[in-house]
């Protein structure tokens, strides 16, 4: 058997056998000469003349990660890898500058997630004792009573909350896999009542596809960078409920249109927007803490498709070839759609202090403030927006911000937002 009828061969295995996140059904069968006739049809080239935007940050980091991808061994992985590459950088559009902004959430809806969020914590106490000659396994030790601690445990059952099924992007053993605690019809409604700050932010008329969650991520987890399904998670929020008083610290990171790798660290009732399926996102770092918990909520615009071979046929022609590993370049990892840099600290470099690519890490910290949307551009050391942006009293929104503002306020009667001069 010859290479190439091997590839075709690969290919109509790999393609009709894929069914992550890209797909709700399998793809149809096809061969590398009918992917390669409809990549030619289409007017795909490589190297591509531009991403989408075609700023330098985001050529940067998209030809940064080509290069790594073409020194990935594993052919399965590599083509899952082309496939999120791929559709990150030409197959789905931008519709805000930056990609991610940050405001604050209506408090009458945090108070709502919160209260779901704590009757399904346990909080008990546990002795904490000092013993002398504690380093000593040699000696009898004499343990005095010297206080209680906190011990903060979710509760799991059938009725309220499940532990999480198995899932790439989530690294966890066992015993840390994430907590679910769903309320769908809860969900549906929030989803409904958040859209007009979201089509604030995005200047869109949207529709729901789902929310899902509180997820609550527990102790020695984390969340591989990734995007999320082209077809319906295309602009996103990331709704921070609440988190256990060990927790520490542990920033959402996401990448943005202008190159900046955004750290961002949430209070509870922050609310990140995100275009999910075009950056690149993920919390790296392992998570410290009993649990951290947040509602993720997912639109669309109205009429949205996305046809879901469509991303096969952009994939490169050389999307099976090794390339030699190249001085400098870090090596990454696949796991499923998502991926690591093994190399590097909590295993993105540019979050790695010591990293060249950490010229490029933004930290942004929470609370946000009410009413206007934080993004790229912001003073992040003291979250103050732009001169033109004050002159001008933008609030950072594409759209007029009088239907979120009755969001914001719970002000159904009023449509014109007379509420407060916030907004």
């Amino acid at each position: 058997m010859t290479m190439k009828t091997m590839i075709a061969a690969m290919a109509v295995v790999m393609i009709t056998q894929i069914q992550n996140k890209y797909h709700s059904v399998l793809v149809q069968a096809m061969t590398e000469t009918h992917r390669m006739e409809e990549y030619k049809k289409r007017g795909y080239k490589w190297p591509l003349e531009g991403v989408i935007p075609n700023t330098p940050g985001w050529n940067r980091i998209m030809n940064r990660r080509f290069e790594q991808m073409e020194r990935v061994q594993d052919e399965n992985k590599k083509y899952n890898g082309w496939l999120s590459l791929m559709t990150s950088a030409i197959l789905t559009t931008n519709y805000t500058e930056n990609g991610w902004g940050l405001t604050r959430a209506p408090e009458h809806i945090t108070k709502r997630l919160q209260e779901r969020l704590y009757n399904s914590i346990e909080v008990s106490k546990m002795e904490v004792t000092s013993c002398e000659n504690d380093n000593d396994d040699t000696e009898q030790k004499e343990c005095v009573v010297t206080g209680e601690k906190e011990i903060v445990q979710l509760i799991v059952d059938d009725m309220n909350a499940r532990q999480e099924h198995f899932v790439e992007v989530i690294e966890a053993e066992e015993h840390a896999r994430p907590i679910m605690i769903p309320d769908e019809q809860e969900n549906q409604q929030i989803l409904e009542e958040m859209k007009p700050m979201f089509e604030w932010w995005s200047g869109l008329d949207l529709e729901g596809s789902i929310a899902y969650g509180i997820r609550a991520y527990r102790n020695d987890s984390n969340l591989l960078m990734h995007a999320d399904k082209p077809n319906t998670h295309v602009i996103s929020g990331i709704y921070h409920v609440g988190r256990s008083e060990d927790a520490e610290p542990w920033p959402i990171v996401i990448e943005d249109f202008q190159g900046n790798s955004n750290q961002v660290y949430l209070e509870p009732g922050d609310v990140l927007f995100y275009e999910s399926s075009k950056c690149f996102h993920g919390r790296p770092q392992t998570f410290v803490g009993s649990y951290y918990a947040s509602l993720f909520m997912h639109y669309r615009p109205v009429g949205y498709e996305m046809e879901n071979n469509e991303i096969h046929y952009a994939g490169p022609a050389h999307w099976h070839a090794v390339y030699p590993l190249k001085e400098g370049l870090d090596e990454l990892v696949m796991v499923g759609t998502s991926f690591k840099e093994p190399g590097c600290k909590n295993l993105l470099c540019s979050i790695g202090e010591s990293h060249d690519e950490s010229r490029h890490l933004v930290n942004w910290y929470g609370p946000a403030p009410t009413g206007q949307i934080v993004t790229t551009g912001w003073d992040s050391k003291t979250m103050t927006p732009p001169k033109a942006w004050k002159e001008e009293q933008y609030d950072g929104g594409k759209r007029d911000a009088s239907d979120a503002r009755r969001v914001l306020y719970n002000d159904n009667n009023n449509m014109n937002g007379d509420v407060t001069d916030e907004l």
